[in-house]
């Protein structure tokens, strides 16, 4: 069965979304709802979107509506839409919050399928000039279906998603908000609060290392994007973060008690858990095999690990600059599918008298 799709809002996730379901099996039309002119047309240019439309003109035609505006727009939206939709119509989001949403989509009539949806993926670059029909791939994407939702509904979603090559975990939403608000929201949090600490010093930003710039680099996000996201999720956020500062009081005490002992307990511990975190994944995926390797400095040398592993048949599935020295050279972690994979990638790389081995 084709679908018209109706995505509501053409920035960086609803412009990635179209590019990517763009031709797919069952698309039959994709259109672009945006109060942005420039960002519409940019879609259509681009070929995330066919047709440009109001919003009563998009949802009206639509079998499945994508909201992708801001969090604190939805209200608004779903009271707009509740006037236009047609019964059996597959309402869905792209919030990173989800039972404040929900509750705001039960304002919709009854017999519109609603499945909240977070896809755990992102790019520096904003709005629709960072659209990429790849963005979704090897993501973890949540949906947090209405419980009276037909199970058909549900698959048709799903599938649809699959194109994406995102990952589909279904879950309840309260589970989903606990989650994200203890690896999301909270170290977000965490980052403003340790760049708001150095009060702007030029002095300190002059010593802020490569441990500063990673720990705190998610503070560089859009402020008024995170404001919207924090309210929506403020009761899981609130009781982390209280778990979060009893922590740093323990830490606090112990170092004012000058004790070793339970500053090298929380140490030891936080290591081992660190190091159980899958590596090269977006959201919360299995693990890939993780093979580092140790190149030059000069034009090209990226694509000649490519072509060394392609002529191999390997395929990458990551790859992440870990270290650069300008004139000297660099590590680079290549995620590929599994442990034997990544012993015939080392083997390729070593063949090709590249350092290499598996993390």
């Amino acid at each position: 069965m084709s679908a018209k799709i109706a995505i509501v809002g053409t920035g960086l996730i609803g412009g990635s979304l179209g590019l990517a379901l763009h031709g797919a099996p069952g698309v039959e039309r994709i259109i672009g709802i945006d109060n942005d002119n420039e960002s519409l047309q940019r879609a259509l240019e681009i070929g995330a979107i066919d047709q440009i439309a109001t919003l009563e003109e998009g949802i009206v035609q639509a079998d499945i509506v994508f909201l992708c505006s801001p969090l604190e727009s939805f209200p608004f939206l779903i009271e707009k839409m509740a006037q236009y939709i047609r019964i059996g119509t597959i309402v869905t989001d792209v919030g990173s919050t989800k039972l404040m949403v929900m509750e705001w989509m039960e304002n919709l009539p009854e017999g519109v399928h609603i499945i909240g949806g977070h896809p755990m993926a992102g790019s520096e670059i904003k709005g629709i000039q960072g659209a990429d029909g790849y963005l979704f791939e090897n993501a973890v994407y949540v949906l947090t279906p209405k419980p009276t939702v037909p199970q058909e509904a549900v698959q048709q979603l799903t599938e649809l998603l699959a194109v994406t090559g995102a990952k589909i975990k279904i879950m309840d939403a309260h589970m989903h908000d606990e989650m994200v608000a203890l690896v999301s929201h909270i170290p977000h949090l965490a980052a403003v609060s340790l760049v708001n600490l150095t009060e702007g010093r030029p002095d300190l930003l002059m010593m802020a290392a490569g441990g500063f710039r990673d720990t705190t680099r998610v503070a560089s996000s859009n402020p008024s994007l995170w404001k919207g996201i924090l309210v929506t999720n403020r009761a899981a956020i609130i009781e982390g973060l209280d778990q979060y500062i009893a922590s740093l009081t323990r830490l606090s005490w112990a170092l004012k008690k000058n004790d070793h002992g339970v500053l090298l307990e929380e140490l030891t511990r936080a290591q081992a858990i660190r190091e159980e975190i899958p590596h090269g994944q977006k959201g919360l995926m299995p693990a890939m095999c993780d093979v580092i390797c140790i190149v030059a400095d000069r034009p090209g040398v990226i694509g000649e690990l490519g072509r060394i592993l392609g002529d191999h048949n390997i395929n990458i599935a990551d790859i992440e600059i870990l270290r650069v020295r300008e004139g000297d050279g660099g590590t680079i972690r290549l995620g590929v599918a599994d442990l034997q994979e990544g012993q015939k990638a080392v083997q390729a790389l070593q063949a090709a008298s590249i350092k290499a081995w598996i993390r």
